[in-house]
């Protein structure tokens, strides 16, 4: 072979050797400059209920968290509060009170040797409770307004001593405790019972005195007349279902025992 022969060739081997590496060096280049995004994962039914549920119960408990706390409230009182009016002077007075026909206490204290008593006025002047009457000195309390149609504008005082007399609400009456199976007492009082009574309740009365003996038995909507006898007396009785207050009228000591 000659060697121009040879030259040839060799060029012409070197021209497919070098076009081969281009060709190759495109390639390279292509796919290097490729991105394969990685493919995310497929979300199956119930996890997609499980996110939900999830988001959900986050909602509510964001919300219970913002939803302001109920204020506690505080229990009525078993009887209305009203302010304590007292009133005291000598002799025979009437005394006008603001006008109340509600139930309430009254207690009273005289310091004479006559008769002492005090009447209850209604709003047209008229007699609308006998309270009290004694003869000489007296210290005790009594519930008015109890009945239907009582009512208070004034008080009636004959005395021929010094007096004292004090307007309250049923809340001071002498408490019963609901823990005590007994109950002493003397004289005239108002007693509010910190137990009810249920069902079938008796009550056992004594009294060791010489005059009236008499309990009335005051639910929040009736009254019951449980005893009234002269001097000393030992006897029993039922209470109403729910009766609240007992109010004693008496001369000397008393026990109640249920």
């Amino acid at each position: 072979m000659s060697t121009g022969a040879k030259v040839g060739l060799g060029c012409g081997s070197l021209f497919v050797i070098l076009l081969v590496l281009a060709v190759i060096g495109a390639c390279m280049s292509a796919l290097s400059g490729t991105t394969t995004a990685d493919p995310r994962p497929a979300v199956t039914a119930e996890e997609s209920e499980e996110e939900q549920a999830e988001e959900t119960a986050e909602v509510e408990a964001a919300v219970e968290d913002e939803e302001p706390e109920e204020e506690e409230t505080e229990e009525a009182p078993a009887f209305p509060e009203h302010e304590t009016l007292e009133f005291s002077g000598t002799g025979d007075t009437v005394v006008e009170v603001e006008f109340h026909d509600d139930a309430r206490i009254a207690r009273f204290s005289h310091n004479g040797s006559s008769n002492f008593a005090v009447w209850a006025l209604d709003s047209e002047g008229g007699n609308s409770d006998l309270l009290v009457n004694e003869i000489g000195s007296y210290d005790g309390s009594v519930l008015y307004n109890g009945g239907p149609r009582e009512e208070m504008a004034a008080l009636e005082i004959s005395a021929d001593g010094a007096w004292e007399i004090s307007l309250e609400p049923l809340s001071a009456a002498t408490s019963w405790g609901d823990s005590d199976d007994e109950f002493t007492g003397s004289g005239d009082d108002v007693v509010q019972l910190e137990w009810t009574p249920e069902g079938l309740t008796t009550l056992d009365m004594a009294h060791d005195g010489s005059s009236n003996f008499a309990i009335w038995g005051y639910t929040d909507t009736s009254r019951d007349l449980l005893a009234n006898e002269i001097g000393s007396y030992d006897g029993q009785t039922t209470l109403t279902a729910g009766t609240l207050i007992l109010a004693v009228t008496a001369d000397g000591t008393w026990t109640l025992t249920r």
